[in-house]
């Protein structure tokens, strides 16, 4: 089957190029957006205790948990000042009148709460309820908050601080994308110089580059895809771009050596493409049927954050093994020959019983029982420390320190011992 789809793809390459350049344009148009689509929680299984107890709470009691809090400072560090009540006034009701938002208390409107004030008397909460699924109230809290700094809610009397669930949750949304994009910037430069030096050719160390971000694009697609009938967490995209890359490369180390392998055994190009296909096909296929199902196994887990981490793994082996197999033999059939331009130095062909690689295996194979003991020691001693490990769901701690939602957070620890603000409500059913 291999060696026809090898004969195929030699036959059609300028077909097959076209087409994997049109799936990759698609997919780029379709899926390019995909972060706003995707949950910053996801946390809860659906028919979870808390779920059901927040249904109840809004069907039955109309009550609703805040999830975007405002910290209002005192530019004269006392909020119960008329200058400063006037400003926190103008917040809360500038809150209460922003679109779907459903609930808006404060301090100030409440009768002067003492849990709604912070320890010093220079700052007060402005508690509110935006309104909509996650998603929705993570693009709406935003939209909110750029609309309290662009019209300077509170005037020269107060400062405002952001915070709570949904706001945590834009930030976080916000961060994984800015930083997607610096890790791509440093990660493929760096990619590029060590290909490069393993293949010794520019040409030959761009293609698995070129499979690794074809893979990355259609999977950033799937992850749309599956988006619109299902929660799927932001958390995805680190997983895509992560695995992605080192899956595609993995695989298409197997197929461009292999290829070098046949023409300098004096193949012409095109059969030296079907017996790489055939060959050295067979492998990655079978690695990324293994990769597939091992991480689908992430798909039986009830939680939305879960589930996301098997859509994007399955997606990334399928993609890099289609790359990896039709995508870059296409292109080694266009190339010939010329996959060797681009020559930086020329490497000393290895002869079968030489090399470091040889006599490393060599040296194992001679000593089991000692290296394998050492290499268990060393397994155990790095795995160590994940005996403390203390698991617990992202909050605003995930960002870095200096940020201005963790800031507000630090806040409304370090002042607000009541824990208004993250309050765990308790419902009863059944009673009376």
């Amino acid at each position: 089957m291999l060696a026809r789809l090898g004969s195929f793809i030699v036959r059609r390459r300028g077909t097959t190029l076209l087409g994997v350049l049109l799936l990759t344009v698609a997919a780029a148009v379709f899926g390019g957006g995909v972060a706003r689509n995707l949950i910053a929680g996801g946390f809860e299984p659906a028919g979870a205790e808390s779920v059901n107890a927040e249904e109840v709470l809004e069907k039955s009691f109309g009550q609703v948990q805040p999830n975007v809090v405002l910290v209002v400072t005192a530019d004269d560090g006392d909020v119960d000042s008329q200058r400063t009540r006037a400003a926190g006034m103008e917040v809360t009701e500038f809150v209460a009148g922003f679109e779907h938002v459903d609930l808006a208390v404060s301090y100030w409107s409440l009768g002067d709460p003492p849990p709604l004030r912070g320890a010093d008397g220079d700052n007060a909460l402005v508690m509110a309820h935006v309104e909509g699924t996650e998603t929705e109230a993570i693009e709406r809290a935003d939209e909110l908050v750029e609309a309290i700094e662009r019209e300077r809610v509170g005037g020269s009397a107060a400062t405002v601080r952001a915070g709570g669930l949904a706001v945590v949750n834009a930030e976080v949304t916000h961060t994984i994308e800015d930083d997607l994009l610096t890790a791509e910037m440093i990660a493929i430069p760096i990619t590029l110089v060590l290909l490069v030096w393993v293949f010794g050719s520019i040409v030959a160390a761009l293609l698995p580059l070129a499979v690794g971000i074809f893979s990355i694009i259609t999977t950033f697609a799937i992850l749309q895809l599956f988006a619109q009938f299902t929660a799927v967490s932001i958390f995805a995209l680190n997983a895509t771009t992560a695995l992605g890359l080192g899956l595609a490369i993995d695989y298409s180390l197997f197929i461009v050596s292999r290829y070098r392998e046949e023409l300098a055994g004096g193949h012409p190009p095109g059969d030296a493409v079907v017996r790489t296909v055939r060959t050295a096909g067979r492998t990655i296929l079978f690695s990324a049927v293994t990769v597939a199902i091992g991480l689908s196994a992430m798909l039986v887990f009830p939680i939305p954050f879960m589930r996301s981490f098997g859509y994007a793994g399955v997606g990334v082996a399928a993609t890099a093994a289609f790359g990896a197999i039709v995508m870059l033999p296409a292109m080694l059939a266009a190339l010939g020959h010329r996959v060797e331009k681009g020559r930086v130095f020329k490497r000393r062909p290895v002869v079968d019983g030489e090399g470091v690689w040889h006599r490393l295996a060599v040296f194992v194979m001679r000593r089991p029982l000692p290296i394998a003991t050492a290499v268990i020691a060393l397994l155990i001693l790095l795995g160590a420390p994940f005996l403390g490990i203390r698991l617990g769901t992202p909050d605003d701690r995930v960002l870095a320190p200096g940020a201005d939602v963790r800031e507000t957070h630090d806040i409304l620890r370090e002042d607000y011992a009541a824990g208004e603000a993250a309050t765990i409500q308790v419902v009863v059913p059944d009673v009376g």
